[in-house]
């Protein structure tokens, strides 16, 4: 098993190496300002591996592939990333069949790209259901998953991740653990729906407000079940604690431990 925390720019991964985590995801994400060739020098001298996430919207727009996603790819390779991963826009209860179809129809560019580079790439889960990616892991066999249990829990009274961990366990490269009340945007999007219907952006702004990366206890997420379920299919890879300082590092590590050995 590996425990790691994130960093979005150097003087986070200088402070972060202090922690002694397994690894350190190198966040492109909000307003990152990685100088990638002196990441690359610290993490090599200590000896720690990291992995890389894409740019992503704050706000979950819909993804240009070809402008936000390719020319970054090839960063996972320099900054020797042991996965690199990113959001998709297949979920239908956030993005609209246009986005989907636009997201699908540029996918096939980077996974040219990825498959003689030597590079893991992964999709990070974001409401996503068994027929969504079974339809991608079919037309991209090589492609994995960066499983967000927190990302499961939003729109849902029963996490998806469970049902993730069940249908596409040997896909799962990372698992990233944050806590969250998710599951009240369903009873939020009933009582709205009761008066009028909403659009796909209204969903996705609500979503985002309960996007809320909480740590481990502050929201309603039952962890147990997942790790449980996880441990079943033998899964002890890696694990990222959304931590963005020492003294909560260590609490989510002590807190995420604990719960581990419970499930």
């Amino acid at each position: 098993m590996q425990i790691g925390t994130f960093a979005r720019d150097n003087k986070q991964i200088e402070d972060a190496l202090t922690y002694e985590p397994d690894f350190i995801d190198l966040r492109m994400d909000l307003n990152h300002s990685i100088i990638f060739t002196e990441a690359k020098r610290m993490l090599r001298e200590s000896g720690v591996a990291c992995t890389l996430h894409l740019p992503s919207s704050p706000d979950w727009n819909p993804l240009d592939i070809a402008k936000d996603i390719m020319p970054y790819v090839d960063l996972g390779r320099e900054v020797d990333a042991e996965l690199v991963y990113f959001h998709t826009t297949l979920s239908t209860l956030f993005y609209s069949d246009q986005d989907i179809e636009v997201f699908l129809s540029a996918l096939p560019a980077v996974c040219d790209v990825v498959k003689d580079s030597g590079i893991n790439m992964a999709i990070e889960t974001l409401g996503l259901y068994y027929t969504e990616l079974m339809l991608l892991f079919d037309a991209h066999p090589k492609m994995s998953m960066a499983l967000d249990l927190g990302h499961g829990q939003i729109m849902a009274k029963r996490n998806r991740a469970l049902g993730h961990i069940e249908s596409f366990h040997e896909k799962i490269r990372m698992v990233i653990v944050h806590d969250n009340h998710g599951a009240d945007m369903v009873d939020e999007v009933i009582r709205i729906k009761k008066d009028r219907m909403l659009s796909i952006e209204e969903m996705r702004e609500i979503a985002h407000r309960y996007d809320e990366h909480l740590p481990i206890g502050e929201g309603h997420i039952d962890f147990i079940p997942l790790f449980r379920e996880l441990k079943e299919h033998h899964y002890d890879g890696k694990f990222l604690l959304m931590s963005a300082d020492q003294t909560r590092f260590e609490s989510e590590r002590e807190k995420f431990t604990d719960l581990w050995l419970q499930a």
